[in-house]
């Protein structure tokens, strides 16, 4: 989401994610991490929840954000403090 904006459907029906979980997921043939930076809402084929995720495939190439369906994504690790907004930091990297 947004942080400058407020989406008041997505306040009242949290998805299974929140911003800032690491998540796991397929990238090709490969299973990769990443984290949740953005809950874009029911946007994906037939009204199924999208996320936002930015993933870093190594250390020499640029973070790369994609948007998966949630049933594509297996959390790994909550943040210690959720919040509905997410964090300057996660946006801008």
């Amino acid at each position: 989401m947004n942080p400058w904006m407020h989406y008041s459907w997505l306040d009242k029906h949290p998805g299974p994610f929140q911003v800032g979980d690491q998540v796991a997921f397929r990238f090709g043939t490969a299973q990769v991490e990443g984290i949740v930076v953005e809950d874009r809402g029911n946007l994906g084929r037939g009204g199924k929840r999208l996320y936002g995720v930015r993933l870093c495939m190594d250390d020499v190439r640029d973070p790369m954000y994609r948007e998966y369906e949630a049933a594509d994504l297996r959390r790994i690790s909550a943040p210690h403090t959720r919040t509905t907004q997410p964090t300057r930091d996660l946006i801008e990297e």
